[in-house]
């Protein structure tokens, strides 16, 4: 698993994952979590027994559904029974017994719109992250800021609000996503590099290296790769 720039509520009706992070650490997923803004990678391993269920939000998304900031579950896959104990068991329980994927996802809907209030500064970090996704306009944190009417710095509290991680490692979030997306219509590694958004080829290894654990040469050898959306 690599960092996608979203972030994610999953919900198990089978037995759950487990995950072994970049620093060898063993945990098994809870049934029903939040998994905030990924900044690693780490492995994903399943059992015999899988069902589960993801909803995956725009990177600002999530805010409008959890009063938190976003940042308290970066890196993290926390148990939404932590948080609504009692709504997140009486929705296992029902995700459990329905055997209609469209019954589940109604499930999941009416829970989420249950929580649906937009925070005041929802429209900043929506505004901001289209901009820094934006990889042919390649804007700095600065530029992005400087276009919003804001200091560099409220920028930086509204993404650690509404995102979880700073705008800048969101940035290079978005570049490392997209060289993987653009990788099988380049010419070449140098190509891929401006292509995607970075300044030279030393940016993309260092940020590959960061986010796979692996150098894009040998990263790209493997059959699994992220399409075009």
């Amino acid at each position: 698993m690599i960092p996608s720039g979203e972030l994610q509520l999953i919900f198990h009706y089978r037995a759950p994952f487990k995950e072994i992070t970049r620093h060898n650490h063993n945990l098994i997923q809870p049934q029903c979590s939040i998994c905030g803004q990924q900044t690693g990678y780490k492995d994903i391993i399943t059992s015999d027994s899988v069902g589960m269920m993801a909803a995956v939000f725009y990177p600002y998304a999530l805010s409008a559904f959890f009063h938190s900031s976003m940042s308290e579950f970066t890196n993290q896959s926390i148990s939404l029974d932590d948080v609504f104990p009692t709504k997140t068991r009486e929705l296992q329980a029902r995700m459990t017994e329905t055997t209609s994927p469209y019954s589940r996802i109604g499930l999941i809907e009416n829970f989420l719109l249950g929580r649906l209030s937009i925070p005041y500064d929802f429209s900043v970090a929506r505004e901001a992250t289209t901009l820094l996704s934006s990889t042919s306009r390649n804007l700095t944190v600065k530029e992005v800021a400087c276009k919003l009417n804001i200091s560099k710095r409220q920028l930086e509290r509204v993404f650690l609000k509404n995102v979880g991680i700073s705008p800048k490692k969101f940035s290079h979030i978005v570049r490392f996503n997209a060289a993987i997306k653009r990788f099988k219509n380049a010419e070449s590694l140098t190509m891929l590099t401006y292509e995607a958004g970075y300044f030279d080829s030393s940016h993309l290894i260092r940020d590959f290296k960061e986010f796979t654990g692996l150098s894009p040469k040998k990263f790209f050898k493997y059959p699994c790769q992220i399409e075009n959306k």
